[in-house]
């Protein structure tokens, strides 16, 4: 199959910004997740979840800001592939959306289960004091969309860098910063 490279435009820079942001908190946001037991009970543990917190709340509100941005004022580039790879790249960023969207939710109801303190400084009221076996439904729920987001960041990380060293059709170099 032939492949056409991509317009050698790039999306804008606050485009870009918002795209590598989101990646990077995501994938924070899921290392932090990983480790967060490894904290002693206590203050270190309560610290480090409510980091975890604050940069859910931050990721929050970067997707917002991006999509907010894409609908309105975001380049729009010319489609890089054929229809069929077109719509499946468009319902991946998508559902990407979604699930971090789905995952933002589930983690504010999780810390509203839990009734959280958030660095010591604050405690948020537990929705149900004790209800440990609902605190755990919320937590694998929220877990079980965590993993789900690694599959699909990973299949879309993995036709990014496909694009580029495979088809070699620069497809990548739409989403980079420019370098000097």
């Amino acid at each position: 199959m032939q492949r056409v490279s991509p317009a050698a435009t790039r999306y804008d820079t606050t485009t870009i910004i918002f795209h590598w942001a989101t990646a990077i908190l995501v994938v924070t946001q899921w290392l932090g997740a990983q480790v967060i037991d490894w904290f002693p009970s206590g203050a270190p543990r309560v610290d480090a979840r409510s980091i975890h917190i604050t940069c859910g709340l931050l990721l929050a509100a970067i997707l917002v800001g991006r999509i907010i941005w894409r609908l309105t004022k975001g380049r729009r580039l010319p489609l890089a592939d054929g229809p069929v790879l077109s719509l499946v790249a468009k319902a991946t960023h998508w559902g990407l959306y979604a699930l971090i969207a789905a995952m933002v939710l589930v983690g504010m109801t999780l810390t509203w289960t839990r009734g959280d303190s958030i660095f010591n400084l604050f405690k948020l009221p537990a929705f149900d004091p004790g209800n440990h076996a609902l605190a755990d439904q919320v937590q694998e729920i929220h877990a079980t969309i965590g993993w789900i987001i690694v599959g699909v960041a990973g299949l879309h990380a993995a036709a990014a860098l496909f694009h580029q060293y495979v088809w070699r059709d620069r497809l990548l170099d739409r989403m980079l910063p420019r370098t000097r």
